[in-house]
């Protein structure tokens, strides 16, 4: 049974003067297994932001059905979903500003979510220096968000979100204002935190890099999951053992079917064909084979 599991969600909003409705998710079918680290990659408008918002339980689908770790959260009371934002998930911002409180230390932001959940005062200081430890930034511990570089805060920003030891991790563009070699630090860490503590972690970005990275890259286009790109079976990134120096591993890529028989084909298969409206179709045994058809 998968872990995270969304069927058919759909996300309308209304344009409050007009009254119009505006689609962001349109039946979205999204499977997860548990200690996954995968990333969901759309443009800007594409519904990645909204998919996170109803993961972590703040916003609520129009329609459709989602559970995490056995949990229906499009059923939750507002209790309900506090409780489950405070223990079971974690989030991860893309603005610094979002994930830290500049008034606060370092070790004080990790502590701070701790101290909302009532654990007590020397099991918060033990677990927020133990988490500033392994992400390398213990002298940082004094340091308020002004005195830290932005992949310094983004590293402090990960231990927050981790400091109630949460089941699921949800990031959004987590990687959207830093430099390269800050993003290849998050994304290292990112890794070997999903490895090392068992997290499962979703990522929403428009960042390439982390396809290479994680275990499955789901594609998110005018709000429908239409493929996903895997490592290819039996290679290592299955088994967990991607580390951010291993050369990618070699990756095939799925493509999703509606339950009318609509797939996606990916824009770059066809400039690589040449196919633009038409194409010929046929079964060679369990194949289906396309071929271009303009002609």
């Amino acid at each position: 049974m998968a872990f995270i599991q969304m069927h058919d969600v759909i996300k309308i909003y209304e344009e409050p003067r007009t009254g119009l409705q505006i689609p962001a998710l349109r039946g979205v079918e999204l499977s997860i297994k548990e200690g996954e680290l995968v990333c969901i990659i759309g443009p800007s408008g594409s519904g990645k932001s909204t998919l996170l918002k109803l993961l972590g339980g703040l916003d609520k689908p129009s329609s459709g059905s989602i559970t995490v770790a056995g949990k229906r959260v499009d059923k939750m009371s507002e209790e309900q979903l506090t409780e489950y934002r405070r223990y079971d998930v974690g989030f991860l911002w893309q603005f610094p500003e979002r994930n830290l409180l500049p008034i606060l230390t370092a070790l004080e932001n990790i502590e701070l979510p701790m101290k909302i959940a009532g654990f007590p005062r020397e099991q918060r200081r033990r677990r927020s220096l133990e988490l500033l430890d392994r992400i390398g930034l213990k002298d940082r511990s004094t340091h308020r968000l002004h005195q830290l570089s932005g992949g310094e805060a983004q590293r402090i920003s990960l231990a927050v979100a981790l400091a109630n030891d949460p089941q699921v991790v949800l990031c959004d563009e987590p990687t959207g204002e830093l430099d390269t070699k800050s993003t290849m630090e998050i994304i290292s860490f990112m890794r070997e935190l999903n490895q090392e503590y068992s997290k499962t972690i979703v990522v929403v970005t428009h960042d390439m890099r982390f396809e290479q990275r994680s275990d499955r890259a789901f594609r998110i286009l005018d709000g429908m999951i239409s493929g996903v790109r895997q490592a290819i079976k039996n290679h290592a990134a299955s088994e967990g053992k991607v580390s951010i120096v291993d050369a990618p591993p070699e990756r095939e890529e799925l493509i999703y079917v509606d339950q009318f028989g609509n797939l996606r084909i990916p824009k770059h298969f066809l400039q690589e064909t040449g196919i633009k409206n038409y194409v010929r179709i046929h079964v060679e045994g369990n194949k289906i084979v396309i071929t271009r058809a303009d002609d």
